[in-house]
C-alpha cells in the first residue's frame, strides 16, 4: 500500500474531512483509488490503497491537465526569450511555480534591459562588484514591468574546480508573475 503524508487543507480543518474530501475528489474524475487513515500513523498519514499502472497513468494525466497553464506559460517564456536572443537552459517548472535557472551575467543584463532598465554595457563578466549591479539592475527592472513581481537572485561566481562560468541563479517564480514577464516581453509592456 501506498502512504502519503497529508496536511490539512485550508478549507477543511481535520484529516478525516481532509481524506472524504480527497475520496469525493477521486470518485468525481473516475481515479479508483479507497483512502483511508494509515494504520501506522492513523492521525497525520492516509493510505491510498492499491495502485496499479492504469491508476498511475490517470493520475499523471490528470495532474498534467491541471498543470495546462503552467506548461503553455513555461513554453510561452521560453519562446519570447528566445525570439530576445536570450539562452535559458534551466527553463523548467518546479513545484507548481517556473524558474528561470541560472542566467550568464550578460543575459542577466540583457533581460533587465528588455524590462526597462537603462542600457549599458557588461564589461567583465566575472567581476563581483559589477555581477552584483546587474543582479540589482535585473530585480529592479523585474519588479517595475510585472508590477511588483519579486524575483530572487543570487549571483555564482565561476567554479575553478568544473571550469563553470559564472551565473546569476534565479529562484522559481508565480505562474501568474511569468505570464505577467511573458506578456512584457511579448508586448512591451502591456499586462
Amino acid at each position: 500500500m501506498n502512504v502519503l503524508s497529508l496536511q490539512p487543507s485550508p478549507i477543511t480543518t481535520s484529516l478525516p474531512e481532509t481524506i472524504r474530501d480527497l475520496n469525493a475528489v477521486c470518485r468525481e474524475v473516475g481515479l479508483p483509488l479507497s483512502v483511508n487513515p494509515s494504520t501506522e500513523d492513523p492521525a497525520r498519514r492516509v493510505e491510498l490503497g492499491t495502485v496499479d499502472e492504469d491508476i498511475v497513468l490517470q493520475l499523471t494525466d490528470l495532474l498534467r491537465r491541471s498543470m495546462k497553464r503552467a506548461y503553455g506559460t513555461r513554453d510561452r517564456l521560453r519562446r519570447v526569450l528566445t525570439a530576445h536572443g536570450l539562452v535559458a537552459p534551466d527553463l523548467r517548472l518546479e513545484d507548481g511555480e517556473i524558474a528561470l535557472g541560472n542566467l550568464t551575467v550578460p543575459a542577466a543584463e540583457r533581460l533587465a534591459q528588455l524590462l526597462g532598465a537603462p542600457p549599458r554595457p557588461v564589461t567583465i563578466l566575472d567581476d563581483w562588484t559589477e555581477a552584483q549591479e546587474v543582479l540589482a539592475r535585473l530585480q529592479r527592472a523585474f519588479r517595475d514591468a510585472t508590477g511588483g513581481g519579486f524575483l530572487d537572485l543570487l549571483f555564482l561566481s565561476d567554479c575553478l574546480r568544473c571550469g563553470g562560468e559564472p551565473v546569476i541563479s534565479t529562484a522559481p517564480i508565480t505562474v501568474k508573475t511569468a505570464r505577467r514577464l511573458v506578456s512584457v516581453l511579448e508586448y512591451g509592456g502591456e499586462r
